[in-house]
């Protein structure tokens, strides 16, 4: 496997298991937080597709997420506990869902040069290249989906792994 095929599969399984997490949540519970803290499902959604399009701008990718998202979900906003104040949670998993499919399909169909794309400058010292760009958000993922499955506790929900 190349890295661009390592990154594909980083990602695919991220969002196993992230799916995972996500499944059998309960309805009236999309907002859920312990503390005003929390990241809750909602809005991790929210964030990841956000970072999504933000990392596939960065990289020439046509990725795109409805113009809310940047205030509700972007860098600096805070997840609220009233689903109310955010799209229906149908709509920001299919938002979540689509960036996730067309970075995936961006990496697949890119070049040799525009892997080799230097990102260091546009993205703030985040990433370096495209390749790095999505194994960073693999991590993210993971990062935040790690906060919603303690939520997923909290609910009483089985783990889902282990």
């Amino acid at each position: 496997m190349n890295t661009r095929e390592h990154a594909a599969s980083l990602c695919t399984f991220v969002r196993s298991v992230s799916g995972m997490i996500l499944k059998d949540w309960p309805e009236d519970k999309h907002a859920f937080q312990l503390s005003q803290y929390d990241n809750h499902p909602l809005w991790v959604m929210g964030h990841l597709a956000s970072t999504d399009a933000w990392l596939g701008g960065v990289m020439g990718a046509d990725i795109k997420v409805p113009d809310s998202f940047s205030r509700l979900f972007g860098m600096g906003s805070k997840p609220a506990g009233n689903a109310k104040d955010y799209p229906s949670f149908a709509s920001v998993r299919a938002t979540f869902d689509e960036t996730h499919t067309k970075l995936l399909a961006w990496l697949a169909a890119a070049s040799e040069a525009d892997l080799g794309m230097q990102l260091k400058d546009k993205t703030g010292g985040f990433t370096t290249d495209p390749v790095d760009a999505v194994l960073k958000g693999a991590w993210h993922e993971g990062w935040h989906f790690g906060q919603v499955s303690t939520l997923r506790r909290a609910l009483g929900l089985p783990p889902v792994i282990g």
